[in-house]
């Protein structure tokens, strides 16, 4: 039973990662490595556990991307949520190739 509940949980962040631009590599503001920030939306790196302002602000938005969400600056460093995960135009949508990377953490 444990193991399935842990299959489902990681599953659903998969699922909320695909609704982000650039979801599935978003830069580890800790990392001098390059490596990327698995739990977007919170505070652990990991994920799971309280959320961050971007994930805050995701879950306000419907758990969507979203003109508003995509124009806000969640954290506060200067950048909107859109720069910040490749969006800069706040055009993507789910399911559309990315065409830029992106260039920091938006929580």
């Amino acid at each position: 039973l444990s193991l399935s509940l842990l299959i489902v949980h990681v599953n659903c962040y998969g699922e909320f990662k695909d609704t982000i631009p650039n979801g599935h590599s978003v830069v580890n503001p800790c990392s001098a490595f390059g490596l990327s920030w698995s739990g977007v939306g919170h505070r652990s790196a990991s994920g799971g556990g309280d959320l961050n302002e971007f994930g805050t602000d995701y879950d306000k938005a419907g758990r969507t991307w979203t003109q508003s969400l995509c124009m806000k600056d969640s954290d506060g460093d200067g950048y909107t949520n859109g720069q910040e995960l490749g969006d800069p135009n706040c055009v993507w949508t789910v399911g559309q190739q990315i065409q830029a990377e992106p260039m920091g953490h938006p929580g």
